[in-house]
């Protein structure tokens, strides 16, 4: 019981650091109290919010804008100089609708190196994103995305690919954020 209350308190601070203007404060206890691995120059936005801390490492060089919700539950890592626009949920645990009795379903996600998530996107459990591809806006993703390949719809289709000339870093800190 107790073990449960304060994993319960920290996913509490998790969400209220969330929303607290500095920047240096939210890193560190998304660091020290929630455990995860996080870039040196990875920039997190104010309103995160975190499913199992323990379980989510983010690269360098990362920007994950506002709104976006971290499913950490089955394992969730995300390489270097990764995109996450505003709203884009990336989820690893949800439950079998073929299951008598709601049984738990899921599986890591990985994000590779130079992937950029639309607002508003959603990325279902179990999926591997390949380097340098990119979820447009509103996409669900149910599948693996093959490396430099555009996906979008519901469920997310290939519409298209990206040349593999990505070279940039990340590096995006807004005076107020």
């Amino acid at each position: 019981m107790k073990a449960r209350l304060h994993y319960a308190l920290l996913l509490y601070l998790a969400e209220m650091v969330g929303h607290v203007p500095s920047y240096r404060m939210r890193h560190w206890v998304y660091r020290r109290l929630c455990r995860i691995q996080l870039g040196p120059h990875t920039n997190i936005q104010r309103g995160l919010r975190l499913f199992c801390l323990g379980g989510i490492k983010i690269g360098d060089y990362c920007c994950i804008n506002r709104d976006v919700t971290l499913d950490g539950r089955r394992g969730l890592e995300i390489g270097d100089n990764v995109h996450l626009s505003v709203g884009s949920r990336i989820l690893t645990l949800g439950h079998d609708p073929r299951s008598p009795d709601f049984a738990p379903a899921g599986g890591p996600v990985v994000i590779e190196d130079y992937v950029w998530i639309g607002a508003w996107a959603i990325v279902l459990p179990g999926v591997r994103l390949g380097r340098g591809s990119v979820v447009a806006a509103g996409s669900v993703v149910t599948r693996d995305v093959a490396p430099l390949t555009i996906v979008a719809g519901n469920p997310a289709r290939v519409i298209g690919n990206r040349p593999d000339t990505m070279s940039y870093q990340i590096e995006y800190a807004p005076l107020f954020q």
